[in-house]
């Protein structure tokens, strides 16, 4: 019985566990990401034909618990070149004021201090092979340990 228990424990466990891929994880420093909080693509402005344009994204969270995060909500971009075969950082012209700010996002059900919008103008040169954009939010919950969220945006279609 004890050995069935542990058993069970070991597979939920390895359940939890973040699967995804390991660069966001490094990137995040945790591997606490998409489950308590997610982050949605919305609304992209039109992209001109020689630089990236505007984007929007949602912050939810989807737990109990409360989130604290830097008042540009930790924001790493970083784009994918298809023959490079790898994701290269890119610079965001957007600033977020007050520099030293943070928002905190409260536990799911108290809307709308459950999400949060954001926005984001990535700097990098449209070129065919450029065909994803990976958007990196970074906080932490009350104790100080780190949670993060991520979207892979299709820049192609």
């Amino acid at each position: 019985m004890t050995r069935t228990r542990i058993a069970l424990l070991a597979v939920f466990l390895a359940a939890c566990q973040y699967r995804g891929d390991p660069q966001v994880a490094a990137i995040a420093g945790t591997e606490r990401i998409n489950r308590e909080v997610t982050v949605t693509n919305f609304v992209p402005e039109p992209v001109s034909t020689d630089l990236a344009g505007k984007y929007w994204i949602l912050l939810t969270n989807h737990s109990s618990r409360q989130y604290i995060f830097p008042i540009d909500l930790g924001v790493r971009l970083l784009v994918y070149s298809e023959s490079a075969g790898q994701w290269r950082d890119v610079e965001n012209l957007t600033t977020y004021l007050p520099v030293d700010g943070s928002l905190v996002l409260q536990p799911w059900g108290n809307w709308p201090e459950d999400e949060v919008p954001l926005s984001f103008w990535p700097i990098f040169d449209r070129r065919p092979d450029n065909s994803k954009l990976r958007v990196i939010l970074v906080g932490q919950d009350e104790d100080g340990e780190a949670v993060a969220a991520y979207v892979e945006i299709h820049l192609n279609e």
